[in-house]
């Protein structure tokens, strides 16, 4: 039987077997077997973006997955989504609805809620996912494994979910030896950027920890001034691109789309004009080149509590769960969720990025351990 979180036998014109042929290859990723995003197409699978109404049957793979199966990776299936990425949960009617394996009864987080799911138990070794605004870190979080959002310089950006950092060295191909080569400079930050919620003490607490063990220049940071105004944009950004999308059944698409029309003359230029700003605004008020912090201000909700609110009241719900990472897709720069600790970068590179969350991951092992 189909895992649930794998869309294509549920979906008109799935393959039987859940999985495209495809030829025996040679490469770093030579036998992996990667599921992608049903959001993103592969050429044999169809692609609902998280609704069957919106099947479409694409005949070309996007380049990013195309890279993997040069790589040597085959694509066994595709996993459920939030309906066009819209959400950091997966509910709706017509559609599985996935529990975290990490917290029973609670949403995994999304949009890549499949891919966290099947990560998590044990099911995949690695998945991909997408991230416009913690798409891939949330559920990373949520379901307690690793997500990695690639830099891009749009807020979407490709990723993968793994049970560890090492696999994202072979996933990515970046070179995993050594420690950063020029001084680092850790930022460590408790409070929310785009929400100021109360923080779980625990989840506070791990940060804290860590900060006080990382073998690097460590300062405490405190929110930046404009980032409201950060988020003011970053909004602007999101409902911007629902502007010709049809809502089909989705009041909270219906909303999206309502809002994008109501967007003020300029917006997106003064988004555009804030996101050009935004680097040296970081560099002289924080000076770092990285930031430590939760991943989550509280844990997954249960099951039914984000579809249950207004359109309005979740998406601010969302922001209130998930403070921190959409500031890094506004940047546009590297980061991963370490389960609930997250590592943003400002000026690391990916592979510097991957080589301080190998320590993290060390330290975090041993915290558990003792």
């Amino acid at each position: 039987m189909l895992h649930p979180a794998f869309t294509s036998a549920a979906t008109p014109g799935g393959a039987d077997d859940g999985a495209p042929a495809a030829p025996q290859r040679r490469g770093r990723l030579a036998g992996w077997q990667i599921p992608v995003k049903d959001g993103t197409d592969v050429a044999g699978l169809p692609t609902t973006h998280g609704n069957p109404a919106r099947t479409t049957h694409p005949t070309e793979t996007d380049p990013f997955v195309e890279a993997l199966l040069r790589a040597g990776a085959t694509v066994p299936d595709k996993t459920l989504t939030s309906e066009l990425g819209a959400t950091c949960y997966a509910e709706r009617p017509g559609v599985p609805v996935l529990e975290s394996p990490a917290y029973p009864e609670c949403t995994p987080g999304g949009s890549s809620t499949g891919a966290a799911v099947v990560v998590a138990d044990g099911t995949c070794r690695a998945a991909h996912g997408t991230d416009a605004g913690g798409s891939v870190r949330v559920p990373a979080a949520a379901c307690e494994v690793v997500g990695l959002k690639l830099a891009g310089r749009q807020l979407p950006a490709h990723g993968f979910l793994t049970r560890g950092v090492k696999d994202l060295f072979t996933l990515t191909g970046w070179p995993a030896g050594g420690r950063a080569r020029r001084p680092v400079r850790i930022g460590v930050l408790t409070r929310g950027v785009f929400a100021d919620p109360p923080v779980q003490d625990r989840r506070g607490a791990i940060v804290e920890t860590l900060a006080a063990l990382l073998p690097y220049d460590v300062v405490e940071l405190a929110p930046y001034r404009e980032s409201r105004e950060t988020y003011a944009h970053f909004s602007v950004a999101i409902k911007a691109g629902f502007r010709n999308v049809d809502p089909l059944d989705s009041d909270y698409i219906g909303w999206l789309v309502e809002e994008s029309h109501r967007l003020a003359p300029g917006a997106l230029e003064a988004a555009a004009a804030h996101k050009r700003a935004l680097p040296g605004l970081l560099a002289a008020q924080w000076g770092v080149d990285a930031v430590l912090s939760p991943t989550l201000a509280f844990d997954p909700p249960p099951l039914g509590y984000f579809p249950s609110l207004s359109p309005a009241e979740s998406f601010e719900a969302q922001t209130q769960w998930s403070p921190w990472c959409s500031l890094f897709n506004v940047l546009g720069t590297p980061a991963i969720a370490l389960g609930g600790v997250h590592l943003g970068s400002l000026t690391l590179t990916g592979p510097e990025l991957l080589r301080v969350a190998r320590d993290v991951e060390a330290l975090l092992a041993g915290v558990a351990a003792g």
